[in-house]
């Protein structure tokens, strides 16, 4: 497990035995309209994606724990890591107590995922793509020095209209350890 300063909040590979709160949290109908995939997934869907997430070096994923209360709490991943160009898609949300986006769990375990991705993967680039309504996610992301790289005009459709997705970068340099 990688722990924060204060060993309050860590982050660990993701193991078979989280698949049904995964799963739980996959298919919550509130946290379904801030992913790419918007239907609901069967246990042997979420297998099928744990099997294939732990053979291919593209991916990254982990289960984000309160330590102190022995507790996952949220999954962030490194995905379409891209080893030429040093570069991965980053996906990152609080499943515990349907909250998404928290102002105590987030802000503390996100800096974990950069250092994984930049100082352990030595990657150049984070990026995220999300729907404009994610406004709690693009604030997080936005106050760890994220940017703005593309808006995509009605890209997303979500309770009846089209909104804006937007592309968020994040490098290295910009980033501190």
């Amino acid at each position: 497990m990688i722990c924060s300063n204060d060993g309050k909040i860590g982050i660990r590979a993701v193991e078979k035995s989280d698949l049904n709160l995964l799963q739980g949290w996959r298919n919550n109908i509130f946290f379904r309209r801030y992913f790419r995939e918007y239907r609901e997934l069967s246990m042997t869907q979420k297998e099928n994606w744990y099997n294939k997430m732990i053979q291919d070096d593209k991916n990254e994923f982990f289960m984000i724990t309160d330590c102190e209360k022995n507790k996952d709490v949220g999954i962030a991943g490194l995905t379409y890591i891209d080893w030429v160009n040093r570069r991965a898609d980053i996906h990152f949300y609080i499943g515990d107590n349907d909250v998404w986006i928290d102002d105590n769990y987030a802000p503390r375990a996100l800096p974990l995922v950069l250092t994984y991705g930049f100082w352990d993967l030595n990657l150049h680039k984070l990026f995220a793509e999300m729907w404009e309504i994610d406004t709690k996610k693009i604030k997080l992301f936005n106050s760890f020095g994220f940017k703005q790289e593309a808006e995509l005009r009605e890209h997303y459709f979500y309770q009846g209209k089209y909104h804006k997705s937007y592309i968020l970068g994040l490098l290295r340099s910009e980033c501190e350890k």
